[in-house]
């Protein structure tokens, strides 16, 4: 303001100098106007000085400025809070909840299966056409901390096995977890499958020599080719990585046996089993070789008089092989003693193909009264499928190119599938049971039909005829068994 002050002034000394005329004017006349003009400069600078705030306005400041810093505050916190919410999903692979960080998180399935099962020859003695509801599941999975996954899986349509799936896995590592609970042993490659992505409605024989479900403890994982990392898979089978091992203890329940809820082990012998699995061609280059897998798996147990499970066919599930049915003289036979199974597998999916082959040994010590027999069954079986419409084949099912919407010209994926399975007992059985009541041999032919109208639902028709050997009356053939089947199936 000083500076202003100064230039003004002297700005108003020289337009008064070139203002007048004369030099000599009267001197008294400019100091006059100059003290004039200093004392309105003065009253200006007064003027630009700032007024005192006055109480009221000071105190609606610090009241704004108060109100600011609370809605920056809440501002911080909101957005904390919205970081720390859970993300909700919904769609074709069910509905999960996630923890924000990922670290946790629960996923809720289903699966429901309609079936129709007609038999084709008059064989009423055995069979009785009908509709059923094979399974009614839902059942919750997930993870927490990253590595502690969980399944818990009730089965509704289930007469007494009404809680199939209940484990836990510390999935830790790829190359070691640890599997708790009730679970599928990793025997049986069929019976590994997934119970919905099976390619026929029913397992073919070699399953049923192996236990459905165990209680136990299993240490399994998986590594992969050197220079790829290999991934962490939770549960009782790994198709991801390269090389998979599974090495388990349960406490046995016998042939096609699955412990009922809460149903209480008998005795202190424990069932051993393992399983060695392969993918020699994963990340080689080589496409149609990549879906190659083979490997071996059995077990080692002793159990103590453990009751015996009839063996009954693939789709009609009617009995062809009952221990109940004994020789004159003899008592229903138990299984005492050493007992053992070796199931080589393989499967090979390429493109639309797909094929799986099985072979099993079966031994066990049978006992009736006072005699006992050394029982020596084997099973096999082969099958292929084809997906007609071009989809990938695969262990875990096909997923349509396009999903099923007729009026847009959409007609979903179409599989066709062949298998042949046989199951031979030894015939050291029949000296305890009756060979005219049980079949010492049963063969299988199935052919199918899967279409699969969106990732999720599935309608699918098979025909099977079993022929038998013996199993009848003064040592005739069980007549055959030839029956359509059909089923509808959602799962997600």
């Amino acid at each position: 303001m000083k500076h202003f002050k100064r230039t003004a002034l002297a700005s108003v000394i020289n337009l008064a100098l070139f203002g007048i005329p004369d030099a000599h004017a009267d001197n008294a006349a400019l100091e006059r106007r100059i003290r004039e003009l200093e004392s309105r400069l003065e009253k200006l600078d007064q003027a630009s000085k700032p007024v005192a705030a006055a109480p009221e306005v000071e105190k609606l400041t610090r009241k704004v400025n108060t109100l600011e810093r609370k809605l920056e505050v809440q501002d911080e916190v909101t957005t904390g809070a919205f970081k720390k919410l859970p993300v909700f999903e919904a769609g074709a692979d069910g509905f999960k909840i996630s923890s924000s960080d990922k670290k946790h998180q629960v996923r809720v399935r289903g699966a429901v299966q309609a079936d129709g099962r007609f038999w084709l020859n008059d064989n009423t003695s055995r069979s009785t056409d009908k509709f059923e509801v094979k399974q009614a599941r839902i059942w919750l999975e997930g993870y927490f901390f990253k590595d502690i996954y969980f399944k818990i899986m009730p089965d509704f349509a289930a007469s007494s096995n009404i809680l199939p799936d209940a484990y836990l896995d510390y999935a830790y590592h790829p190359s070691a977890s640890l599997l708790v609970g009730k679970f599928k042993p990793s025997i049986s490659l069929e019976r590994l499958q997934g119970d919905a992505d099976g390619t026929f409605l029913e397992r073919a024989f070699p399953t049923y020599l192996a236990s459905n479900r165990d209680v136990g403890v299993q240490l399994h994982g998986g590594f992969s080719k050197p220079g790829y990392k290999a991934e962490t898979v939770a549960g009782p089978i790994d198709t991801k990585n390269t090389f998979t091992y599974q090495v388990g203890v349960s406490n046995g329940s016998g042939d096609d046996g699955s412990p009922n809820n809460n149903s209480p082990d008998t005795d202190n012998n424990k069932e051993v089993n393992a399983r060695l699995f392969a993918h020699p061609f994963h990340h080689s280059g080589y496409s149609w070789l990549e879906g190659l897998g083979f490997g071996v798996a059995g077990s080692v147990g002793n159990p103590d008089r453990q009751a015996l499970k009839v063996q009954a066919t693939p789709i009609g599930r009617t009995t062809y092989l009952d221990y109940a049915n004994t020789n004159t003289g003899f008592v229903t036979p138990t299984s005492d003693g050493g007992q053992f199974r070796v199931y080589p597998q393989a499967y090979w999916y390429s493109g639309p193909f797909g094929a799986i082959g099985e072979y099993v040994v079966s031994s066990q010590h049978l006992v009736s009264g006072n005699t006992d027999v050394v029982q020596k069954n084997t099973a096999w079986q082969i099958q292929g499928s084809y997906v007609v419409t071009g989809e990938d084949n695969s262990f875990s099912g096909v997923k349509p190119i396009q999903n099923f919407d007729p009026l847009k010209g959409k007609w979903g994926a179409l599989q066709l599938a062949a298998r042949y399975s046989e199951l031979d007992v030894d015939n050291d059985t029949f000296k305890i049971v009756d060979i005219n009541r049980s079949a010492a041999k049963a063969q299988a032919w199935t052919i199918g039909a899967n279409w699969f109208l969106n990732s999720n639902a599935i309608i699918r028709a098979n025909y099977e005829n079993v022929s038998f050997s013996r199993g009848a009356a003064r040592g005739g053939d069980l007549a055959n068994e030839s029956i359509f089947a059909t089923r509808f199936q959602l799962s997600f």
